[in-house]
């Protein structure tokens, strides 16, 4: 589980290479868990749709990282709740779920830790 602390696109990107150099330097890379990102802050401005040319290069990354089972982005509903943010501003590969604070406690109860 990814640890976020300052709440910006430039930390969720840096996170996103992380991910995608652990990706890259595993030869025949298979991810079956793969890297909770809970986000539950202004970040999540960064995946809404009114924003993809600003953080185009940000979304792509993110999506293939997904694809490739490496993170797993989940938006909290009540912060989308409080922001007036609809699902439906989301690209499809986000998740969300209801309360982000309580899905990193599940997490880490799952046996995640923050990297």
């Amino acid at each position: 589980m990814a640890e976020i602390e300052s709440h910006s696109s430039n930390e969720i990107y840096s996170i996103l290479k992380r991910a995608e150099d652990l990706m890259s330097h595993q030869l025949g890379f298979q991810q079956q868990v793969p890297i909770a990102l809970v986000l539950h802050g202004d970040e999540v401005e960064t995946f809404l749709h009114e924003n993809y040319q600003a953080n185009k290069e940000i979304v792509d990354l993110a999506a293939k990282l997904d694809a490739f089972n490496v993170v797993d982005i989940q938006i909290c509903e009540t912060w989308m709740g409080e922001h007036d943010i609809s699902r439906d501003q989301l690209p499809p590969f986000v998740n969300t779920v209801p309360y982000g604070p309580a899905k990193e406690e599940e997490l880490k109860k799952q046996g995640y830790i923050y990297f």
